[in-house]
């Protein structure tokens, strides 16, 4: 028989029996398999296979429950609070204060979790009380531990408890002796844990309330907690080891930790934890990059030659190592500027894909806010979050800002306004960055004329995308559009001085044209289509 076997024999074996000392004595054969493996009594491995058949049958089991199923009082139940409670302290079971319209107020409810039951079907219960592999193992235990409180409605006494218990049984661990040995109270401290573990699961921004959702039991302490969140006064903000954010309500803001606040907590291994956590959500792997047949001018394609020589892997390395002996910067910033549609995004992709890197796009959009001074710090943070993914790693991804007209302009002298003092404090930012920056940034702008100076002197290697060249027209045309005769692609693209993106649009209205009447349009329509994608469409007279 097997572990759940056993469980169910004793259930249907224990119902009605009233729990008699001569009856129990008959459950031994499968109490005893029980028993051993959790490592309990003998009357917590019959507690415990009561509640998981329960937990699996209705969700959780209350003293009520558990009275009637052995048909004694419950009164009688009490008797058993200390194996109870045991069994909670093992975290082989967890209690919660029952809750809906038709709850007993005040009831507690017991029920085995999901982790402990996949234990049990894969016969190697994990994350229980035990000695812990390393640094990581303890975040995520101690995150068990506040994810318990806050099921349980509250419980930071038994929550600090927990946290002493783990730290004394892994005081070989530096995480350990640094919580024991910490001067912070132990709510900032399990605060900071809380942000660490959500950020090795990939969540940069946690809001005050979740971070503090473990202190339920005492709504007066937690407010106090949240305030001295809010208005500064934190040892975790005064020391920053976490900053602040402006949340999605306008009463709410967002924590996240800092790169002193990693260190602090894990000292060398914060670097494992930036590189398990910072898979950044809006990656691009190069593996995901489909493959694109470039058109560009003889310039373009000569300059474009040399940054994919330069950013080739083994090469990149050698010359960033010579860069540094030679006290010289081993950041690369490239900017490809020039009209839309000349192919400046999809360069930056294939040349990703060709020298094997991701790309980390930055959404202009997402980094201007409307509160005061968060835009800043948003910019601040797109620059902190490539170091941490590049902290311990040999290739650099590159950081792109893609179509950064809005940022790259000339700043402006009239600070009357408080969106161009906003404008101008980020444009400092990311001059100040880029002065100190290591890896790969990539820049792609429409801008022509606008260009401030100083973002000029500070990109390494600067592409001008121009109007493809007659001959490169024709190319492109042929790859969109290869139904047209020669002499009909050679007249259009002699008369039309299209760029790739146009005449990508030109060749989406030729395939919209063939679905809606059933053949592909004539060289007069497709003559149409290039004067409607220049604005050069004759306006017709009105008649009758």
């Amino acid at each position: 028989m097997n572990l759940t076997d056993h469980i169910e024999s004793l259930v249907k074996k224990s119902e009605n029996s009233k729990l008699l000392s001569g009856v129990i004595q008959s459950f031994i054969p499968n109490i005893r398999p029980i028993k051993d493996f959790l490592n309990c009594t003998q009357n917590q491995a019959l507690l415990f296979a009561v509640i998981f058949y329960h937990t699996l049958q209705s969700g959780s089991a209350d003293l009520s429950d558990m009275a009637g199923h052995f048909e004694v009082p419950v009164m009688r139940m009490l008797k058993y609070k200390d194996d109870l409670n045991q069994l909670i302290k093992k975290r082989l079971i967890r209690q919660e204060q029952s809750r809906g319209p038709f709850s007993k107020s005040g009831s507690i409810s017991y029920y085995v979790h999901q982790g402990v039951v996949d234990g049990i079907l894969k016969k190697r219960l994990v994350g229980n009380m035990g000695v812990l592999k390393d640094d990581f193992d303890l975040i995520i235990r101690v995150y068990a531990f506040m994810e318990d409180a806050s099921d349980n409605g509250g419980g930071y006494e038994n929550l600090k408890d927990d946290l002493l218990a783990t730290c004394k049984e892994n005081n070989n661990l530096d995480i350990a002796k640094k919580i024991m040995g910490s001067d912070m109270r132990d709510y900032e401290m399990l605060i900071l844990i809380f942000i660490a573990y959500k950020l090795l699961n990939g969540e940069d921004d946690v809001s005050i309330s979740e971070a503090c959702s473990f202190l339920d039991n005492d709504k007066h302490f937690q407010l106090n907690v949240r305030r001295s969140l809010m208005n500064g006064r934190s040892q975790l903000l005064k020391r920053g080891l976490i900053e602040t954010s402006n949340g999605v309500f306008r009463n709410e803001n967002d924590l996240n930790i800092t790169d002193k606040g990693l260190e602090y907590l894990l000292g060398d291994e914060a670097e494992k934890l930036t590189l398990k956590s910072e898979k950044v959500k809006n990656e691009i792997l190069p593996g995901k990059i489909l493959p694109v047949a470039l058109f560009l001018n003889h310039n373009e394609k000569q300059q474009m030659q040399t940054i994919q020589g330069l950013f080739e892997k083994e090469k990149f390395r050698e010359i960033a190592a010579r860069m540094k002996a030679g006290n010289m910067k081993a950041g690369f910033s490239v900017l490809l500027y020039g009209k839309p549609g000349t192919g400046k995004t999809e360069s930056v992709y294939q040349l990703a894909r060709n020298t094997g890197r991701s790309i980390l796009p930055v959404e202009i959009s997402q980094t201007k806010s409307m509160w005061f001074g968060e835009s800043e710090k948003l910019i601040k943070g797109v620059f902190e979050r490539y170091r941490r993914l590049q902290s311990g790693i040999r290739d650099y991804p590159i950081l792109l800002f893609n179509e950064a007209d809005g940022i790259f302009g000339k700043r402006t002298t009239n600070m009357d306004s408080n969106v161009s003092q906003t404008l101008n404090a980020m444009q400092n930012i990311i001059l100040q960055e880029m002065e100190d920056f290591e890896g790969i940034m990539v820049a792609t702008t429409n801008l022509t004329d606008n260009l401030d100076k100083a973002f000029d002197r500070r990109f390494l290697y600067k592409v001008k995308f121009d109007i493809p060249d007659l001959d490169i027209r024709r190319q492109i045309m042929q790859a969109k559009i290869p139904f047209l005769p020669p002499e009909a692609i050679g007249k259009l693209c002699g008369q039309f001085k299209l760029t790739g993106g146009q005449m990508a649009n030109i060749a989406r209205k030729c395939n919209i044209h063939e679905l809606l009447n059933g053949s592909l349009p004539e060289s007069h329509e497709v003559d149409t289509f290039c004067r409607e994608e220049l604005g050069l469409q004759e306006k017709s007279k009105l008649g009758f």
